[in-house]
């Protein structure tokens, strides 16, 4: 290999170096958990003002939640790329109890389905989620 390529090599793999450098720094590809309930309640309250979360549901892996304030509303938070999204859940969100999982349907299509795995807790808040639709 003559100096040409190498130089030409050299400054390929620099360029690679610092790419992969500049997609950490600003945490691209991340993999978002939700850490705790604490965690989970803060995005909750973040995402709407006023809210104030009591008690949670966190899924087994950390990537969606349930936050439930003192008055029994409900806010979904989920993983949503690199950050976080939350909607509140209500009437037009569809429950599903599989066992374990408890799968929460948003009407907005953007924002998916969800499914949590809630271990033995996951019928409690499916009860709750009947809840809605008899209110």
């Amino acid at each position: 290999m003559n100096q040409a390529g190498l130089i030409q090599l050299g400054a390929s793999l620099a360029t690679v170096f610092f790419v992969a450098w500049l997609v950490g720094r600003i945490g691209l590809g991340a993999d978002p958990r939700i850490e705790d309930a604490a965690h989970a309640i803060r995005l909750a309250e973040d995402a709407e003002a006023g809210f104030r979360g009591t008690e949670v549901a966190r899924d087994r892996a950390g990537f969606a939640a349930i936050v439930r304030n003192g008055e029994g509303r409900m806010m979904v938070v989920r993983a949503h790329g690199n950050h976080f999204a939350a909607r509140p859940v209500d009437a037009s969100v569809i429950g599903r109890l599989d066992k374990d999982f408890l799968t929460l349907t948003i009407a907005e299509r953007q924002f998916g389905a969800v499914t949590l795995q809630l271990g033995k807790d996951a019928g409690m808040w499916a009860s709750r989620m009947r809840e809605f639709s008899r209110g």
